[in-house]
């Protein structure tokens, strides 16, 4: 059976397509009739065999085919996994015969990534400043957040600041960096007492990051990095790509998701009546990583106020400057709720 770039998500697999095949055709998978570049599925078992390892049947778990999806998204749709693996599991020598079986990861895999759950209860309720590092280490979490990515010099960050009157005008430069560390609150990145930068790569993410709502005033500061200064994060927001970390799979499982738990907690909107406690396991994992990833400068991580948006953590905001702020106004909200009623 032969597969083409169209059966895949993953960037990797559609280059190692492209870049082995021998000859164009229609897919065997395909419902159009586009002429592509073909490779045998065979070709793709080494991959799969590795994959599919990192995975165990579990009656309590999910189908295969949804969890590859949901965590990995190796192909376009379910339907399409579901008849493609269906193929591969009849050449791999795997208890996994099948893609409806339902599953869960290994063991080392969620012992390791399942710990974060742990964790947020030990530290908010039972031993905060003196939690169980070496189980940390233990588990070499050290090693899963290596993953970083360094910002280019050219780079344009964005911060907003609410106005709270109709006249003021815009912000100082000076302004709009850190409150003092005597009044600063605690987010989700910050304990209270000490100063983070949170920046935007985009204005539109920044002004949802603050609540901006129709007709506030905002003032923006455009951010610049200092021309002596590097700035590595720690990345949040890595795409998951198994066929590229295929040599180290299990390592990279645990990395990958641990990271999207952890990134889901940042991004996590806190509630007006929400306790600042939930706050405490992301502060405790910035500070984590300041003491053992001493070239990270900060995150990275995903908005969820914001689809698409980015926001950046800096532990020390002294790596930029503030060159320009401008006022802008919102003149448009968009608000979608659903019922959540119990008696519905």
């Amino acid at each position: 059976m032969k597969v083409c770039i169209h059966c895949f998500n993953d960037l990797e697999i559609k280059q190692f397509i492209i870049s082995n095949s021998t000859e164009k055709g229609t897919c065997d998978y395909c419902v159009d009739s586009i002429d592509t570049e073909l490779l045998n599925v065979g070709e793709l078992l080494d991959f799969f065999a590795e994959f599919i390892a990192i995975f165990k049947i579990d009656p309590q778990g999910m189908e295969l085919t949804k969890l590859i999806q949901n965590d990995w998204n190796l192909f376009p749709d379910e339907w399409k996994c579901n008849i493609i693996l269906s193929d591969i599991l009849l050449s791999l020598n795997s208890s996994i015969v099948d893609p409806s079986i339902t599953v869960s990861y290994i063991n080392d895999i969620l012992e390791c990534t399942s710990y974060w759950e742990t964790l947020k209860s030990e530290i908010k309720w039972n031993t905060r400043f003196l939690t169980n590092i070496d189980k940390l280490e233990e588990l070499h979490w050290p090693l899963l957040f290596k993953q970083t990515v360094l910002l280019s010099p050219a780079e344009i960050l964005f911060r907003a600041r609410l106005h709270y009157s109709g006249d003021q005008k815009e912000f100082e430069t000076s302004n709009m960096g850190c409150p003092d560390k005597s009044v600063v609150a605690a987010g989700r990145a910050n304990p209270q007492g000490i100063p983070f930068l949170y920046l935007s790569k985009n204005i539109e993410t920044t002004l949802y990051e603050i609540r901006a709502t129709f007709l506030d005033d905002v003032s923006v500061g455009i951010f610049k990095i200092k021309d002596d200064c590097n700035i590595v994060l720690v990345d949040f927001t890595e795409i998951a790509s198994a066929f590229l970390n295929v040599d180290k799979l299990v390592e990279y499982a645990k990395s990958m998701l641990l990271k999207r738990y952890i990134s889901a907690d940042l991004s996590r909107p806190i509630r007006r009546y929400d306790s600042e406690l939930e706050y405490i396991p992301t502060q405790f994992i910035c500070e984590y990583i300041r003491y053992n990833n001493v070239n990270a400068a900060g995150i990275i991580f995903d908005s969820s106020l914001h689809f698409g948006g980015k926001n950046i953590v800096l532990f020390d905001q002294d790596k930029v400057e503030c060159i320009s702020v401008k006022k802008h106004r919102v003149t448009n909200v968009v608000i979608e709720a659903k019922s959540i009623s119990l008696n519905e």
